[in-house]
C-alpha cells in the first residue's frame, strides 16, 4: 500500500518535489525493507529509486534546455561602420580664423562663429588647443595627421575652420569641416562677391555657410535614445519636423571622396529602419519605429537620411552682431524686428550704414623689425671743400603700433633707432673717429579706404620727429640736428593671393630745423620719404612684414644767427632702410 501511494504521490508532482518526498520518505522505505528481508522487496525498492531517480534527471535536462533557449538575446550581432562611427559630430572645436587685412574680418568672424556654436542645439563648442596655434590653417588641407591631433587635444569630433581673402576680384570667404575620419576635409562652403566688403553683410554670408554646410551632411540628425519602439530624436519644430512625418534611419556603409582633394562627393548608406514622429519640442522629437531591417538594428547614433521637409535652421544676428537665436526652417521672415534677413541686408544701404556705424571694433597690430641702414650726411661749407659721411649697412631697431577705434579708423605711432661709429669727415679736425646716433619718431590718425576692386588705401595726418646726434670734434665736423614738421601719410596696398604688397609716401610741411650746440643760420628744408613693403601670413594673427624705406632731408643755410666757425650752405642726410619683422595682431 505504501509504494502504490508512493507512485500514485509521484506521479502528481513536479521532479523538484518528487526528490524532496523521496528524501522525506527515505527513512520508511528502509524500515520496511530492514523488516521485510524478502529479497523480492529489496529489489523492488531498489528498482523503484532507480525510476524515480532516472525520471528526475531527465526532468532536469529537459528543463534546463529550456532555460537556455530563453536565456538566448533575439537581437542579432549588430555591426557598425566605422564611417558611420568617424561621421558623427556632436562636438565642434573652431580654428583661428584668418584674413588678409591685418584682422579687419578675421576678428568679427571668429567672434561670430564661436558664438553660433556656443549657442547651437546639435553642436557642442570646444576651445582650439593653444599649443596648435602655431599652425597655419592651411597646413590643415594637406597634413591631415594635424587635423586628428587638434580633434584628440579638443576631445572633439569635427574642426571648422575659416579664412578670407581680399583681392583684386573682391572678397572671398571659405567655411571647411573636417572631422575623425582619416582628418580629411569633408564639406567646404565658399562665398566670392566683389560689391561685399561690409562687415555686417559679411557675417550673414558666414551665417548662411554655416547652415548649409549643416545640411549638406549625409545625415540630419540621429537617434539620441530608444526604449522599446520608441525613439528620441535631436530634431524638433526648429527644423521643420511635424507629428505624423515619417523619417528613414540609416547607417553610412562608406565616404566616397575625390581622388586628389580628399573631400566628400557621396557616401554609401543602407536603410535600416523607418520612424513616425508622436511628439515634437522645439529642439527634440519623439517617434515610433514602424519598420526595422532587423531587431534592435535601431540604436542610439542611428543617422536620420535628409528629407526635403527637415533641415538645419538659420541662426538669427542682431545689428550688433550677436547670435540671438535661429530662424526656423521654412520661415519667410525673421522672428526678432531687429534682424534683417540676408538677402535684404545686402540690398538695404542705409541699414548697412547704420551697421556700420554701430559697429567698434578695437584691434591693434604691433610691428617689431630688425633693420640695417646706409646713411649718408654730406655738408657744402660757406669756405672750403664739401665732405661726408657714410656709413654703409648698420644694424638698428623699428617698432610701431596701430590701435583701430573701429573697422577703419585709427592712432599709428612708429620709432626707429640707429647708434653707430664712424671715420671723421672733416679733413684736419681733431678726433678720427666721431659717434653718431638716429631718432625717428611719428604719430598719426589714420583711415583706411577699403575700396571694391581690392586695395586698400589709407591716409594719415600727424607728426614726425627727427634727431642726429654727433660726438664733439674740433673744429666741429658735423652739428647736433633736430627736425620737427606736420606729415601727411599716404598707402596703398593690395593683396596678391596670401601675399600683401603695398607702397607708401610722406608728405612733410610746417618744417622747423635747429641746430646745437652751433648753428649756421635760418633755415630752409625739404624732406622726402617713399617705400614698398610686403607681408606674408606666418600664422592667423602673425605675419612676417619686409620694408624698403628712403628717406632725404636737404636744407639750406642762409642768414640770421650763425655761431658755427666752420658754418654750412647746405647739408643733406639721406637713410636707406630695409626693415624685415613681424606684425602681430590683437
Amino acid at each position: 500500500m505504501f509504494f502504490r501511494k508512493l507512485a500514485f504521490d509521484l506521479d502528481d508532482v513536479s521532479p523538484a518535489a518528487s526528490v524532496d518526498f523521496i528524501a522525506r520518505h527515505r527513512e520508511t522505505v528502509e524500515n520496511i525493507t530492514m523488516n521485510n528481508t524478502s529479497v523480492f522487496f529489496r529489489l523492488v525498492a531498489v528498482g523503484l529509486l532507480s525510476l524515480l531517480s532516472g525520471v528526475f534527471v531527465n526532468s532536469t535536462a529537459l528543463a534546463q534546455g529550456s532555460d537556455e533557449i530563453k536565456n538566448k538575446t533575439p537581437f542579432p550581432v549588430r555591426y557598425t561602420s566605422e564611417a558611420d562611427q568617424k561621421i558623427l559630430i556632436k562636438t565642434l572645436v573652431l580654428a583661428p580664423v584668418y584674413d588678409n587685412v591685418n584682422g579687419v574680418y578675421a576678428k568679427p568672424i571668429e567672434k561670430l562663429l564661436t558664438d553660433m556654436l556656443k549657442s547651437d542645439k546639435v553642436w557642442g563648442y570646444a576651445k582650439f588647443p593653444a599649443s596648435q596655434k602655431n599652425i597655419f590653417i592651411e597646413q590643415f588641407d594637406s597634413e591631415p595627421d594635424r587635423v586628428l591631433n587638434v580633434l584628440n587635444q579638443a576631445q572633439a569630433q569635427g574642426m571648422l575652420t575659416a579664412f578670407i581673402t581680399k583681392g583684386p576680384k573682391g572678397l572671398t570667404a571659405r567655411l571647411k569641416l573636417f572631422t575623425q575620419d582619416q582628418g580629411f576635409l569633408l564639406l567646404e562652403e565658399s562665398f566670392q562677391d566683389q560689391e561685399t566688403f561690409e562687415v555686417s553683410v559679411l557675417r550673414e554670408k558666414f551665417a548662411e555657410m554655416y547652415r548649409d554646410i549643416k545640411n549638406r551632411l549625409p545625415y540630419q540628425g540621429y537617434v539620441l535614445s530608444r526604449r522599446g519602439l520608441d525613439v528620441t530624436l535631436n530634431v524638433g519644430q526648429i527644423n521643420g519636423v511635424q507629428v505624423g512625418q515619417e523619417l528613414a534611419l540609416a547607417q553610412i556603409i562608406k565616404i566616397n571622396r575625390h581622388p586628389k582633394l580628399k573631400f566628400m562627393v557621396g557616401v554609401e548608406k543602407e536603410i535600416i529602419a523607418r520612424v513616425q514622429i508622436t511628439k515634437v519640442d522645439s529642439f527634440l522629437s519623439f517617434a515610433q519605429i514602424i519598420f526595422e531591417k532587423e531587431t534592435g538594428v535601431v540604436e542610439a547614433g542611428s543617422k536620420i537620411l535628409p528629407t526635403d521637409f527637415v533641415s538645419y535652421p538659420l541662426p538669427q544676428i542682431n545689428r550688433d552682431g550677436d547670435v540671438i537665436g535661429d530662424i526656423p526652417s521654412h520661415r519667410t521672415q525673421p522672428v526678432n524686428p531687429e534682424v534683417t534677413p540676408p538677402v535684404e541686408a545686402a540690398k538695404q544701404t542705409s541699414s548697412t550704414a547704420t551697421n556700420n556705424s554701430t559697429e567698434q571694433q578695437k584691434l591693434g597690430v604691433i610691428t617689431a623689425q630688425g633693420v640695417f641702414s646706409q646713411l649718408k650726411e654730406s655738408v657744402v661749407p660757406v669756405t672750403g671743400n664739401s665732405f661726408e659721411l657714410s656709413k654703409g649697412w648698420t644694424p638698428g631697431i623699428y617698432l610701431g603700433a596701430q590701435l583701430y577705434y573701429s573697422e577703419n579708423l585709427f592712432i599709428d605711432f612708429n620709432t626707429q633707432y640707429l647708434n653707430f661709429t664712424t671715420e671723421n669727415p672733416l679733413p684736419g679736425s681733431f678726433g678720427s673717429k666721431i659717434g653718431y646716433s638716429y631718432f625717428r619718431i611719428t604719430g598719426a590718425f589714420g583711415y583706411d579706404f577699403i575700396l571694391d576692386n581690392g586695395p586698400i588705401l589709407t591716409a594719415a595726418v600727424g607728426f614726425s620727429s627727427i634727431q642726429t646726434k654727433v660726438s664733439q670734434s674740433a673744429p666741429r665736423a658735423l652739428t647736433d640736428t633736430n627736425i620737427d614738421a606736420a606729415a601727411l601719410q599716404l598707402r596703398a596696398a593690395i593683396p596678391v593671393n596670401e601675399f600683401t604688397l603695398g607702397a607708401k609716401m610722406d608728405f612733410n610741411f610746417a618744417k622747423k630745423v635747429s641746430q646745437s650746440p652751433v648753428t649756421s643760420g635760418d633755415t630752409s628744408s625739404t624732406i622726402t620719404s617713399i617705400g614698398v613693403f610686403g607681408t606674408y601670413p606666418i600664422m592667423p594673427d602673425l605675419r612676417g612684414r619686409v620694408d624698403l624705406y628712403m628717406n632725404k632731408i636737404n636744407t639750406e643755410f642762409s642768414g640770421g644767427t650763425v655761431t658755427n666757425t666752420n658754418p654750412a650752405r647746405s647739408g643733406t642726410i639721406e637713410l636707406t632702410n630695409l626693415q624685415a619683422g613681424i606684425e602681430y595682431t590683437f
